[in-house]
């Protein structure tokens, strides 16, 4: 059964709003691309910019951030820690960093949005593939875009898959 809380493997968060259903690629409550049952949104918050049907995407790229922290919530608290006591850097960001989610569509064109990771050091390597290959499935089995009206749902799925292995 559904929870009325966020759910969030990864880079992926089960969204239900006024927006309708959809999967956050990236941080919701910042930059995100929209996983719809209908198509791809690129969003910022929750003000909605664009979109591109199902129908239309010939291929997905989502170059989620690795990093080889088995948590990335250590790496952010280390790393900024590290680099003060050494004197690596003024432990400043000059803006908020995000990565590509390009768009291919079936004309050819290239359409790039932008995402806002959840963590400065990037994702646990295992969960950055996982959104991926779902990302690459939804493109290539059309029958599978039911599963983003019940996001939930398929986060759970997810997350339980994730734990078996």
């Amino acid at each position: 059964m559904p929870t009325s809380v966020a759910r969030r493997v990864g880079v992926l968060t089960a969204l239900d709003d006024t927006d309708g259903p959809a999967l956050a690629l990236g941080d919701a409550a910042a930059r995100h691309v929209r996983l719809r049952p209908d198509g791809l949104q690129p969003a910022l918050g929750d003000a909605p910019a664009g979109f591109v049907p199902w129908g239309q995407v010939r291929a997905v790229v989502a170059d989620v951030p690795a990093t080889w922290w088995p948590h990335p919530a250590v790496g952010d608290t280390l790393v900024p820690l590290i680099e003060g006591i050494f004197g690596g850097s003024s432990g400043e960001i000059s803006e908020t960093p995000t990565f590509p989610v390009r768009v291919t569509t079936d004309d050819g064109a290239v359409v790039e949005w932008r995402a806002t990771p959840h963590y400065l050091s990037g994702y646990r390597r295992r969960d950055a593939a996982l959104a991926r290959r779902l990302v690459d499935h939804l493109v290539a089995a059309p029958e599978a875009r039911v599963l983003l009206a019940r996001p939930d749902d398929l986060l759970a799925r997810l997350g339980e898959i994730l734990r078996a292995h």
